[in-house]
């Protein structure tokens, strides 16, 4: 670390001299009178006495020469005062920046001032214009290179209790005119999502089938819509052909089948993923007969109906979100025609049975 003395100069020379301008610039370099902290002005009165600079930079920095050359280019000459001042000066690399601190001691008063700035350069002409300021504070402006250092954080103020408030709903606007409202833009809560009104559907599934006909396979499949509280389908069933056989002396029979068509619908009860389909059924087709075992056989076709009451139970996984289901549906069915088949000799092959009782495992897709 150096130090200088400022004082002032002996010895008459031309005052209009380079030397002599110089000489006195020097000369108020000692006066040293105010520095400007914040908002206000400390003014410091003592005794005169020479004012010393001690400069602390790492090597390769400008010398205590170039501070005090510095200093002497800013000084005002209409700074009046003649004070005893200590000021040291040190500049330090900072996060890749230098740190500048500028103290200032008069008449037992300390005063500290922090800037930061680009280079070691730069430094010196930071602490020069806080020392100046410090003489003149009036109508000076910081180099363009010269930053204040931030402000340390103030403490987080303490917690306190107080009481939850709720916020006022944002006010919906209405939409102009030729555009859409969002009510999202508009700050508008959004509102709950209702459940899908109407729904479409398509089942398909095996089946079976006894008492109208002997035990009888078959296969079914639908489409129709689906409300949150009912639903209405529209299929097709085939019961592929039954056979009939009379043993005898000439054994004889028949091979039964039906094409028909099914107009379903009903209430639905619901119970988280399960739903209880109850429908009411009208069904109408045409039922197939093929004689089995006489010389010449023949085929007859007939009009098929019957009404079917059922219940059914329908799981739709959460997983699947509601665009799939597996339902069982169990019916009784009546018949609303019962033909009779007779074979040559008026030998009665099968007639209708009155009821049948009927099981479905479908398989179902739902959308949107």
């Amino acid at each position: 670390m150096s130090r200088a003395s400022l004082s002032r100069r002996a010895g008459h020379v031309d005052p209009h001299s380079p030397g002599h301008r110089r000489a006195r610039r020097f000369h108020f370099a000692s006066r040293f009178a105010v520095f400007a902290v914040g908002m206000g002005v400390a003014r410091v009165a003592a005794a005169a006495s020479p004012p010393t600079i001690a400069w602390d930079a790492p090597p390769g920095c400008p010398d205590t020469g170039a501070l005090t050359a510095e200093i002497a280019r800013h000084l005002d000459t209409a700074a009046d005062t003649d004070l005893p001042v200590d000021i040291r000066v040190q500049a330090r690399p900072a996060d890749g920046r230098w740190s500048v601190v500028v103290v200032i001691a008069a008449d037992g008063r300390t005063q500290e001032r922090t800037l930061a700035v680009e280079s070691c350069e730069a430094a010196v002409r930071a602490a020069a214009f806080v020392i100046a300021i410090a003489v003149d504070p009036a109508g000076r402006e910081p180099p363009p290179d010269v930053v204040p250092a931030p402000p340390a954080p103030a403490p987080p103020p303490a917690a306190k209790a107080i009481d939850p408030v709720e916020p006022a709903p944002a006010p919906v606007l209405p939409a102009v005119a030729g555009e859409e409202f969002d009510p999202l833009a508009a700050g508008a809560a959004p509102r709950p999502r209702r459940p899908r009104r109407v729904r479409g559907l398509l089942q398909v599934g095996p089946a079976v089938q006894v008492g109208m006909l002997p035990v009888d396979p078959g296969i079914a499949a639908a489409g129709g819509l689906l409300w949150p509280r009912a639903r209405l389908t529209l299929g097709y069933t085939r019961w592929f052909a039954a056979e009939v056989r009379h043993d005898g002396a000439r054994p004889y029979g028949a091979d039964l089948a039906v094409h028909a068509a099914q107009l379903r619908g009903g209430p639905v009860l619901r119970a988280g993923p399960l739903e209880l389909p109850l429908q009411v059924g009208l069904e109408l087709g045409a039922l197939q007969a093929a004689g089995v075992g006489g010389d010449s056989n023949y085929g007859a076709t007939t009009l098929w109906g019957a009404a079917s009451l059922g219940a059914g139970l329908a799981w739709a996984p959460r997983a699947l979100q509601g665009f799939a289901a597996l339902v069982v549906l169990a019916e009784a069915a009546v018949a609303l025609r019962r033909p009779r088949f007779v074979f040559t000799g008026d030998l009665e092959v099968h007639q209708v049975g009155p009821a049948a009782f009927r099981g479905f495992l479908l398989v179902e897709a739902r959308f949107p």
